[in-house]
């Protein structure tokens, strides 16, 4: 199962609201057979761009990211969810970064001729060299005077 992140900007309510509001969100996860790794207060702060929900403008908002273990399947169930909550004003489903791959700068600072990469290009372009074919064959060559006299 991939590691998953649920990051969500909750309106700024007080504390027993909020931990309502967390906890409606962990059960669900729970309920749909994840498990949490942890959830991380990333603070309040003010929001880039005002959100308008239930016709109520909201300047500053809570920010938190639930990090579970779970199927990708569950965004659907997620995302209605969230959707349906008031207290969430906005929210995301992501995948992690994943680790960075094996450093390939030796073979990249070689020159183009050595490089495997560009040697297995050029023994696939062999292979298929002479079946493309141009589609059409012009009859005749215009110039200047074909066209405008």
């Amino acid at each position: 199962m991939p590691s998953l992140e649920l990051s969500l900007i909750m309106k700024t309510l007080p504390k027993q609201e909020l931990v309502a509001a967390l906890k409606r969100v962990g059960t669900l996860l729970l309920e749909k057979g994840v498990v949490i790794e942890k959830l991380e207060n990333i603070g309040t702060r003010e929001l880039p761009v005002r959100i308008r929900k239930e016709g109520v403008y909201h300047y500053k908002g809570s920010y938190f990211v639930y990090t579970f273990m779970g199927q990708r399947a569950i965004h659907k169930d997620l995302d209605e969810m969230c959707k349906l909550d008031t207290d969430i004003l906005k929210h995301g489903l992501v995948l992690p970064f994943s680790p960075p791959e094996k450093c390939t700068l030796e073979e990249e600072l070689q020159p183009p001729a050595l490089r495997k990469s560009v040697q297995n290009l050029l023994n696939e372009s062999k292979k298929h060299k002479g079946i493309s074919q141009p589609y059409y064959k012009h009859i005749k060559e215009y110039d200047y005077y074909d066209i405008y006299m």
